[in-house]
């Protein structure tokens, strides 16, 4: 993905993790090659342009480098069924706020 992100491209990727968290806590076991990799790959290019949005005064070059860092966590950890759901929604909310709050003030 060499273009600029947008909104609904987090939205979606979003949409994906819970997806995939609720399939690994319901017993499903994700091949590494065949399901993890290519998803890490794809969705990593959305972490690393977190870091290049725009700022604010609320989200700061500190909350960027947050962000992107529990992304890269959460989409890494949302293939393991022993994750915890209280960490994976402390999270998950955390990215989607500011990705809300990025999106609503046309950060992204």
């Amino acid at each position: 993905m060499s273009r600029k992100a947008s909104y609904s491209d987090y939205q979606e990727m979003l949409g994906e993790i819970a997806n995939r968290y609720d399939k690994a806590r319901a017993g499903y076991e994700f091949d590494f090659t065949t399901e993890i990799e290519p998803f890490l790959k794809r969705n990593k290019v959305l972490a690393d342009q977190l870091l290049h949005i725009q700022t604010d005064e609320r989200l700061t070059e500190r909350v960027r480098e947050v962000m992107s860092d529990e992304l890269m966590e959460l989409l890494m950890s949302c293939h393991v069924s022993r994750f915890s759901l209280k960490l994976y929604h402390e999270k998950f909310k955390y990215i989607n706020m500011w990705v809300h709050h990025a999106g609503k003030e046309g950060l992204l």
